[in-house]
Formats: structure tokens, C-alpha cells, sequence
């Protein structure tokens, strides 16, 4: 999982990205079986790309053949605007879209509508604090919604 499309300008520079070099990479070490899951919207970079993110999410699935698009907020802990998860999903109904930054116990059923997977992180950390340790309670209010939402106790 990491950005391997396109070109982003950040606080960390310029990114430029080559998924044929990822995927020559996996083939060497023989490493096929592993699925590429692309972000396609860097948290903390801009795109260069003018194209709207759901153009450039068909793009990637046809010509770059990864097994699914992540989508991210503007950074680590932000949501996703669940309307570009719908728009994405409507443009790749058959790729696996994953919200991959800001999913919490409050939004991950509106998430869960249009994503196939969430990544978690920062909201189930202490104080919702990236870089502190995962706290159990908010990580059970999270799992509780899920169940919620899957029908189970």
C-alpha cells in the first residue's frame, strides 16, 4: 500500500512515482501474489494531475493493474469525503476501494457504504494521537460499530 501513480508536490518535495518499478520489483522476489494497493490521493501532497480523482482512479485500474485504490483525506486522521468514495466506487465497481485515512467509530458506517475495506490508524490510538499507542477502548467502540453493522452482537 503506498502511492505509486502519478506525480505530488508536498512539504516533502516533488514525488514522482513508477508503479512499473514496484512491479518489477515483486516480480524479481518473486512476490506476484502480492496485491498492490495504490493510493490515488496522497495525504499531505497535491496532485499534479488536473484530472479529477474517480478519472484518475479508472486510469490506474486499467493501466496500472493494481489490485485496489485507497482514497485519503487531506492527511493522516482526516476522513475521507464519502462522496468521493461513492463517485470512485461508481467508476471501479469491480476494484476493491478502500477508505485509508480518518474512518472512526462515528463514520465508518457512512464509510462502510461505498468502501469495500477501511483502513485504521489514528483513531483508535490514545487521545487520537497518531503517534501514541493503541488505546483498547476506542479500539472496541470501533469494532462495536462494525458489528453493528454486520448484524452481530
Amino acid at each position: 500500500r503506498e502511492v505509486m501513480t502519478g506525480a505530488y508536490v508536498s512539504d516533502f518535495g516533488l514525488w514522482e512515482t513508477s508503479i512499473g518499478e514496484v512491479a518489477r520489483f515483486r516480480h524479481q522476489i518473486g512476490a506476484d501474489g502480492v496485491r498492490l494497493l495504490a493510493n490515488i490521493n496522497a495525504e499531505f501532497a497535491s496532485p499534479l494531475d488536473r484530472r479529477p480523482t474517480e478519472e484518475v482512479a479508472r486510469s490506474v485500474v486499467f493501466s496500472s493493474l493494481v489490485d485496489a485504490v485507497c482514497l485519503s483525506g487531506e492527511m493522516t486522521g482526516r476522513p475521507v469525503p464519502v462522496d468521493l468514495l461513492r463517485r470512485v466506487k461508481e467508476v471501479v465497481p469491480e476494484t476493491v476501494v478502500i477508505a485509508n485515512t480518518g474512518v472512526n467509530a462515528e463514520n465508518v458506517a457512512a464509510m462502510l457504504e461505498h468502501a469495500d475495506a477501511v483502513i485504521v490508524g489514528t483513531s483508535v490510538k490514545v487521545d487520537g494521537i497518531t503517534w501514541n499507542p493503541v488505546d483498547p477502548a476506542r479500539a472496541q467502540r470501533l469494532m462495536d460499530a462494525v458489528r453493528r453493522l454486520r448484524g452481530q452482537r
